[in-house]
């Protein structure tokens, strides 16, 4: 799909639910869905590119905007990756919990398996908000450092040292899972449980629901796999390859 700072927002939107989530965390209020995509960022103070790139990437199934997420600063991916963040913790994650409570209290006295599913997307949450945690605590600060110390001229050894000591990419590699796995697996054991119950509208809305959020955190991880460590893997070797240098020459 062709998308330009033209286009009207509501007419990109209006038939599929992800554009809409996108532009809904951005945090673009609804009145200004009527406007062009560069009207609406420049009133909300919200980077046109960013917003564009990330549209096309939600707009096409298997089709990844490398090429332009690539030409953004860090900086901004880092912003977006916050963003859905926290349009997970506050939209994505409470809908389909109410989902599934109200098929519990529709159900519950009739099928105990509904509380094994409620369990279940319990404990994915926690692993999801770990996840989180772990990204805006140690690697989104470490990348932005790196990127700080890349663009300094005067920098000590010392300083790269300190810096590269901490490894929080190699860490965060090595510690990394994939939450849309575990999401994968949960609307497994959903469709496994619609086809044994007679309930098939209500748990259809809920597999509905939890492949727009698998589909989503595809892209999101995307994003961070594909386009933000390497570049920042790029930037923390080229200090590393400084620092050698400096050594060398003491």
């Amino acid at each position: 799909m062709s998308i330009t700072k033209d286009h009207i927002l509501i007419e990109i939107v209006k038939d599929n639910p992800l554009l809409a989530s996108v532009v809904d965390r951005f945090g673009i209020s609804f009145s200004n869905w009527t406007l062009s995509i560069e009207q609406a960022c420049e009133i909300e103070k919200v980077d046109v590119s960013l917003l564009i790139e990330m549209l096309k990437a939600f707009s096409e199934n298997n089709y990844f905007p490398a090429e332009g997420l690539k030409q953004l600063p860090i900086e901004s991916l880092i912003e977006y990756l916050i963003k859905t963040h926290i349009y997970y913790i506050n939209s994505r994650l409470p809908h389909i919990e109410q989902f599934i409570d109200l098929l519990i209290a529709q159900y519950g006295n009739l099928d105990l398996q509904l509380y094994l599913l409620k369990d279940y997307f319990q404990e994915y949450k926690r692993d999801m908000l770990e996840h989180i945690r772990s990204e805006e605590r140690t690697l989104f600060p470490y990348i932005l450092k790196l990127i700080r110390a890349s663009e300094l001229e005067n920098k000590t050894s010392s300083q790269i040292f300190n810096l590269l000591e901490k490894n929080a990419i190699t860490q965060f590699i090595n510690e990394h899972h994939h939450v849309e796995d575990e999401l994968a697996e949960i609307r497994r054991r959903l469709n496994n449980y619609s086809e044994a119950n007679n309930h098939k509208v209500q748990t259809a809305t809920l597999f509905f629901e939890l492949r727009m959020f698998e589909l989503d955190l595809f892209t999101h991880s995307k994003v961070e796999d594909e386009i933000l460590i390497p570049r920042a893997k790029e930037i923390e070797s080229n200090l590393k390859s400084e620092l050698l240098s400096k050594a060398k020459l003491n």
